[in-house]
C-alpha cells in the first residue's frame, strides 16, 4: 500500500498501514490510521481477474447508493460508509489495481458458525430495514441479472473439463449429470418464480457471518453484491446461520408479517450453491493460482458439489 498514491487520490496522510482481512473477493486490504486520527478501511481488486471484473465495472454505482444508505437514519449505524476520492469518486486505480477506501469499523467478525442467536435477530432488522428503503434513483443500473449465465458456462465446462484439467475432470465427472440437473432446475425456477417478479427491493446479496463486524453493534459490511432483486436474495442466506430460522422470523416480524416465498428462497439458495462451485472453477482455470491455492480451490469445488447435491436432492426425493 504506497501512501503518496493514499495522499494523492483521497487526501489521506497516512501515519500507520497495517494488513487487513479483504474478503473474498479483494486482493489486499489494509488498515490506515491517518494524521487526522481517522481510521480507514482500504480495499484493493485486481482488475484482470474475470472474478471482480464485474464489481469493479459497478463499483461507482454501488458506492453512490451505499453512501445515501450511510446516510439514512435506519442504516446509519450498521453499514460500512464509503470515502470519495479527491476526484469525487468512490474508486481509484493504480499499478493495475483498484481501490475502495471506507471508515473503518472496529469490531470481530463472528463468522458463519459464529454467529448468536442475538447477532442473527440484529442482522434480520437491518435486512428489513434495507428492504424498506427507498430504492434511490442511482440504484437502477443495480438490477439483478438473472440470465445465470454462469450456469451456462458450468453446463459448458463440463464437458470441456477432461481436455482442460484432469484433477478437475476427475472431481467433476462422477457428478456432471446431478449438476446439469441442478442447473435445469435453477433455470425452471428463474423462468417460474423469478422473471417478472416484483417487487424489486435494495438487497445486500451475501450477509453471512464472514461479512458483519461486531462493534457496539452490528455492521454489515462487503457490498460486493448489491442489488435491486426481490428480498429473498438475502433472505436465502437462512442456509448458511445456524440460528437461520430465527432469522426468518425475525425478518417476517421486523417487515410487519411479511410473507416469504419459499419458492423464490430456495432459487436462491440452489443459484448460489451453483455460482460458487462455478466461481471456484473459474478462478482455478483462468487465474494461475498457486498450488496452494488450487489445491484450496478443488477442496472449495469438491465441499461446493456436495452441497448442491445435498440441496437438489432434498427437494427432488
Amino acid at each position: 500500500m504506497d501512501r503518496t498514491f493514499l495522499k494523492s487520490a483521497y487526501g489521506i496522510d497516512a501515519v500507520s498501514i497495517m494488513p487487513a482481512m479483504g474478503g473474498f473477493s479483494a486482493k489486499a486490504a489494509y488498515r490506515v490510521t491517518g494524521a487526522n486520527g481517522i481510521d480507514y478501511f482500504v480495499k484493493a481488486y485486481d482488475a484482470a481477474l474475470p472474478t471482480t471484473r464485474v464489481f469493479i465495472e459497478r463499483i461507482e454505482s454501488c458506492m453512490l447508493v451505499l453512501d445515501r444508505l450511510s446516510a439514512s437514519r435506519a442504516l446509519c449505524r450498521h453499514i460500512l460508509q464509503p470515502v470519495a476520492s479527491l476526484q469525487g469518486r468512490y474508486k481509484a486505480e493504480t499499478d493495475g489495481l483498484v481501490y475502495v477506501v471506507f471508515r473503518f469499523v472496529h469490531g470481530e467478525t463472528p463468522g458463519i458458525e459464529g454467529m448468536t442467536r442475538a447477532q442473527t435477530a440484529e442482522l434480520a432488522g437491518i435486512l428489513a430495514a434495507l428492504h424498506d428503503t427507498d430504492v434511490p434513483f442511482e440504484a437502477q443500473g443495480l438490477a439483478e441479472d438473472v440470465s445465470l449465465s454462469f450456469c451456462e458456462r458450468l453446463a459448458r465446462y463440463l464437458g470441456e473439463a477432461a481436455a482442460k484439467h484432469a484433477e478437475l475432470f476427475a472431481l467433476l465427472h462422477p457428478h456432471a449429470d446431478m449438476l446439469r440437473a441442478a442447473i435445469r432446475e435453477a433455470l425452471r425456477l428463474r423462468n417460474t418464480h423469478r422473471v417478472g417478479y416484483a417487487p424489486l427491493v435494495l438487497c445486500h446479496g451475501d450477509a453471512h457471518g464472514n461479512n458483519v463486524m461486531q462493534g457496539e453493534r452490528l455492521v454489515l459490511a462487503d457490498w460486493e453484491d448489491l442489488r435491486l432483486a426481490p428480498a429473498e436474495a438475502d433472505l436465502f442466506i437462512h442456509a448458511w446461520h445456524p440460528y437461520g430460522d430465527t432469522l426468518l422470523a425475525a425478518y417476517a416480524a421486523a417487515r410487519g408479517g411479511y410473507h416469504i416465498n419459499r419458492a423464490l428462497l430456495y432459487f436462491y439458495t440452489l443459484r448460489r450453491r451453483i455460482e460458487d462451485v462455478w466461481v471456484d472453477v473459474q478462478r482455478l482455470t483462468e487465474e494461475a493460482p498457486s498450488d496452494a491455492e488450487a489445491k484450496q480451490l478443488l477442496a472449495w469445488i469438491k465441499q461446493g458439489i456436495m452441497e448442491v447435491q445435498k440441496l437438489f436432492e432434498s427437494k427432488t426425493n
